[in-house]
């Protein structure tokens, strides 16, 4: 009788990835809190203090990642560079790691441990605003982000123990830098240092990456390894702590995935006061945005390899695993897309509690009219956008942008989506956001 093979499977191997990546965070945490007074008082004050929280739901490609930016900015809103979901892969709550074949944990109970793990790493990440002219210390402080962030984006790869990768990045900002912002002298020294990171992979200028890296060539599909946090990553730049003085303070987070876990949201902000902010955009625009999504580089958020043929031709999968996606892989593109608008947008509707509706075609209108949705949106969060954030409100970072922002882009690119609106499920939770399919043409 042959031996029984113990030889451990995929997914015991990210279970061990992830255990070692949770354990260095906390190590790294405690570290960071011991060697600088104001990361100290930074995390004692938001552990202490910081019981409001609002999520920004809406569907991917639905405008939530540019929003929630500008809503983070505002005074008194903690914020992270980014999206939260990768913390929920770390614990094993998302696909694949939860042993279905869906998105992500929905609801359920969260042990104690995990409740403090996903609290701590969320303020944690807050960040305020950019730092003109660090100090040596700053940027020092600025590389143990940048060690961290690395073991979320290559998880894989990047294997070199967190003080190496310090060092590396903390001698490439401490020395000449050549532009055109600190990430790409990170990237480069990261690259000299034998580290495969690729420029491309991150939410950088295309032209500028070409310029810097013109050896690199563009890749074609998903990285390889476990996919912890979802490309186009984070380019750090130097930042401060948020200051936590007596004004009220508000942790603002997204992540489109949370769509899919509203109860599980419910029990992690337990003894909180959860706002719930439902950000729409009408299916059209939306769809458009998804497609231009599979068609990137970026945007991969699982490997369906293990499906088969199950997975259809998308063994590569883009954004959220909707509801039937199973049904729909053999099927046109544009009608999985569609689901993956309308799905989110009815989970949202059965589990948000009394959420706030906003319309995304209002932030793309500009002016006045993005001015009074941000002060509406501030307003219902308790805080209030003052005339020193204006500017930001007026012309916010670009982010996650595959294409130049503009009105109507898919009446333009893809007219022949106008059939969408012919699906029972496009038209029902078109009609529930408020969006009249007899007026598509008038559609931004």
């Amino acid at each position: 009788m042959p031996p029984e093979n113990t030889a451990p499977g995929p997914l015991d191997r990210r279970r061990t990835t992830f255990e070692r990546i949770r354990a260095e965070r906390d190590l790294a945490m405690s570290y960071l809190r011991d060697q600088y007074p104001e990361e100290r008082e930074y995390q004692e004050r938001a552990a202490a203090r910081v019981r409001d929280a609002a999520v920004v739901l809406g569907s991917p490609r639905g405008g939530t990642s540019v929003f929630k930016q500008v809503l983070g900015g505002l005074r008194g809103a903690l914020s992270l560079p980014g999206e939260h979901r990768l913390f929920f892969t770390l614990l094993g709550l998302n696909h694949p790691d939860h042993g279905r074949p869906d998105e992500c944990v929905e609801s359920g109970q969260l042990t104690p441990a995990q409740r403090d793990f996903l609290l701590r790493n969320l303020l944690f990440e807050c960040r305020g605003e950019d730092i003109p002219e660090p100090t040596a210390a700053e940027w020092e402080r600025y590389a143990w982000d940048w060690a961290l962030r690395l073991r979320l984006q290559w998880p894989d790869v990047v294997d070199a123990p967190l003080e190496e990768l310090v060092a590396v990045v903390r001698d490439a900002v401490l020395g000449q830098r050549r532009g055109p912002e600190p990430a790409y002298d990170v990237l480069r020294a990261l690259r000299a240092h034998g580290l495969p990171v690729d420029p491309y992979r991150y939410d950088l200028d295309d032209d500028g990456v070409r310029t810097a890296f013109p050896d690199v060539p563009v890749p074609t599909g998903p990285p390889t390894g476990a996919i912890v946090e979802i490309s186009p990553f984070l380019a750090l730049r130097p930042q401060r702590r948020p200051r936590l003085d007596d004004e009220h303070h508000v942790l603002v987070i997204k992540a489109s995935s949370d769509a899919y876990r509203v109860p599980l949201l419910h029990e992690l902000f337990t003894g909180w006061n959860l706002h719930e902010l439902h950000l729409t955009r009408n299916p059209l625009a939306s769809v458009n945005g998804l497609l231009d999504g599979w068609e990137h580089r970026s945007f991969w958020q699982h490997d369906m390899t293990s499906y088969g043929a199950a997975a259809g031709p998308h063994r590569h999968w883009n954004f959220d695993l909707c509801e039937g996606w199973q049904d729909l892989v053999h099927g046109p593109l544009a009608e999985l897309c569609a689901r993956q608008w309308s799905d989110p947008h009815r989970r949202i509707l059965r589990h948000a509690q009394d959420p706030v509706r906003l319309r995304f075609e209002d932030f793309q209108v500009g002016g006045a009219t993005r001015r009074a949705l941000m002060e509406r949106t501030a307003k219902e969060i308790g805080l209030r956008l003052t005339a020193d954030r204006v500017g930001e409100v007026d012309e916010p970072r670009r982010v996650n942008v595959t294409s130049a922002p503009a009105p109507a882009r898919w009446r333009r690119e893809r007219p022949e989506l106008r059939e969408l609106l012919d699906l029972p499920e496009v038209a029902e939770v078109s009609h529930l956001l408020g969006y009249d399919v007899r007026g598509w043409a008038q559609w931004p």
